[in-house]
């Protein structure tokens, strides 16, 4: 398992990805207006948070920051079980530990960068893998995407938490593994900052959005969209070229169909609706075809 050596956190805006309505919203009090593009103000603040990320650890040799375009970007502690690479566009973080990557020929690949000289302590990492995995699918479009991604996670062997943020398709991937033995945390704040993150701690300005992203999941969001109300595959964002989504790639019985993702609405003690905690359903409850609100809310 990682340790807080290990650990992550990616900070995004509404330039690069729109989180599903339920994780942000409120009947108590009316939230800002979305910052535009090139906001100075949400940029310091994404700055603030990237280099105030995780003070628990002092080796400074082990920290890497990337910074996006609008604003928002990566901070990390590398480490055995958290990896970053980047590549022709894409920046991906990854923690966990992979033993089988489905679609990438891992000798193949081992072997093209031997050819090209790289050197092989920055290649053979899962960060690496991860990227090579999404070469298997990043250029198709629409539905295909999606379908190819659950498909390809599914066969996924191993724990994994990761990030991917594609600028040339202006795509945001989010994945954890179906037994939630790696470590992820989602959230927003009420300035526009959406983020993902290895520790709750890290993510205490989301408060009290902040909520563990669901195991056996992929959120998914490209261009600039937008969420809108439960569908049959989850809180879907509608907007060009293709939906978003936040999707189970875990099978359920009996059609084999995805899992239902569950969203759960956290209620304050005063009655004020603060976001919502989100699961993929289980075998009892499973209905294909059909979303549902179901169990009980969450009292904070």
């Amino acid at each position: 398992m990682g340790t807080s050596a290990d650990s992550w956190i990616v900070v995004l805006t509404d330039q690069d990805a729109r989180p599903p309505l339920g994780i942000r919203s409120s009947s108590c009090g009316l939230r800002r207006e979305s910052p535009g593009y090139g906001d100075i103000d949400l940029q310091r603040k994404c700055s603030d948070t990237l280099e105030g990320f995780s003070p628990r650890t002092s080796g400074k040799r082990s920290r890497r920051k990337e910074v996006l375009p609008a604003g928002g970007g990566f901070s990390m502690n590398i480490g055995p079980y958290c990896h970053f690479a980047q590549r022709d566009g894409v920046r991906a973080v990854f923690s966990g530990e992979i033993s089988k990557w489905p679609g990438v020929d891992m000798m193949q690949v081992s072997h093209d960068a031997f050819v090209r000289g790289d050197d092989e302590g920055t290649v053979h990492d899962d960060a690496t893998w991860l990227l090579d995995f999404y070469d298997t699918f990043r250029d198709c479009l629409g539905k295909d995407i999606l379908d190819l991604a659950l498909n390809s996670l599914a066969n996924v062997e191993g724990r994994f938490a990761w990030v991917i943020y594609d600028g040339d398709q202006k795509r945001v991937l989010a994945a954890r593994d179906a037994t939630g033995s790696a470590d992820m945390h989602w959230g927003t704040t009420d300035d526009g900052r959406f983020m993902f993150g290895s520790d709750p701690i890290d993510l205490s300005g989301c408060n009290p959005t902040a909520t563990p992203f669901p195991a056996g999941s992929l959120y998914a969001s490209e261009g600039d969209t937008r969420a809108s109300h439960p569908g049959d595959k989850g809180w879907v964002m509608t907007g060009d070229p293709w939906p978003g989504s936040l999707t189970s790639f875990m099978r359920g019985r009996p059609d084999n169909s995805w899992r239902n993702i569950k969203a759960i609405p956290r209620v304050t003690s005063q009655g004020c609706v603060c976001g919502a905690v989100y699961r993929v359903a289980s075998e009892h409850n499973f209905n294909p075809g059909a979303m549902v609100w179901q169990g009980p809310m969450s009292i904070i």
